[in-house]
């Protein structure tokens, strides 16, 4: 027995628009009419060409650029303004250390001899 081929008009089975395969005539007479037709090798695909506005799209596009090179510019601005803010924190805390470094100093050796003897243990056999 022979098969016939046919291409699909619209969804039967497994089988959807478009698709090819082959079957017995009785298969094929026991499906509904416009379900397939006999497929033609030679047959010219139809390509449709369509036309797409895009300048709706292009202009929103072209907005939502505009605002994230506004709030680049906001960001950046931010930025500087957080690192003048850090610049004078450590200036300031750098101000203040200076102050107690040199109080530190001006106790001179004595401060020095506290601080070693007050945490060191005593020498063993020597007697306080």
């Amino acid at each position: 027995m022979s098969k016939t081929i046919v291409k699909f008009l619209k969804t039967h089975g497994r089988y959807v628009k478009g698709d090819v395969a082959g079957f017995d005539p009785e298969t094929i007479a026991a499906w509904p009419k416009g379900v397939c037709k006999p497929y033609d090798p030679d047959e010219k695909l139809e390509i449709a060409s369509v036309q797409i506005d895009t300048s709706e799209a292009q202009k929103l596009i072209d907005d939502v650029r505009a605002e994230f090179e506004q709030k680049a510019a906001a960001l950046d601005s931010k930025s500087a303004e957080l690192d003048a803010r850090e610049e004078a924190v450590a200036a300031r805390e750098q101000a203040q250390a200076e102050p107690a470094a040199t109080e530190d100093n001006s106790k001179g050796a004595s401060n020095d001899a506290a601080k070693t003897s007050a945490g060191t243990p005593p020498k063993q056999g020597a007697k306080a």
